[in-house]
């Protein structure tokens, strides 16, 4: 997301964008799937999926974990990091998304389980999620060693 597209979310009230990266996987996948962004109204609450605007005007869609007044904790399906993000950094909620073939509402009863088990499982993914990317970081750096 650019300037023109947050600009769009301004004056339209929503935005449609195709994701990139693997920070949502399994949920959206690289540039596989849409997503419908409206612009946000009122606070974002646990469980939402909200886009947020990093200083170089890069929009991240991640989950909502943790609200408190001034700032969200978020992290993304495919990552263990949580992320710090000040209440006016977040723009947008994604309202229903475009995977395989079919439109998905946020509130759809599947996706509200999915959400739940992917939050409230974090304790668990946390730790295992650091695990891979450890192992994957040492795969990588043997790999270019060897060349």
């Amino acid at each position: 997301m650019g300037k023109a597209q947050l600009e769009e979310l301004e004056r339209q009230g929503k935005y449609f964008s195709v994701p990139r990266g693997i920070s949502m996987w399994p949920m959206i996948k690289n540039k596989q799937g849409i997503v419908e962004v409206h612009k946000l109204t009122q606070k974002a609450k646990r469980y939402d999926l909200v886009m947020y605007i990093r200083p170089n005007y890069q929009g991240v869609i991640h989950r909502v974990i943790r609200v408190y007044d001034d700032h969200y904790i978020i992290v993304g399906d495919n990552c263990w990091q949580k992320e710090y993000v000040k209440t006016d950094q977040v723009k947008g909620i994604v309202v229903r998304f475009y995977r395989k073939g079919k439109w998905y509402d946020v509130n759809n009863k599947w996706y509200r389980m999915y959400v739940h088990l992917w939050v409230d499982l974090l304790f668990i993914k946390r730790p295992l999620f650091y695990v891979r990317d450890k192992i994957k970081r040492f795969i990588r750096k043997r790999h270019h060693e060897k060349r």
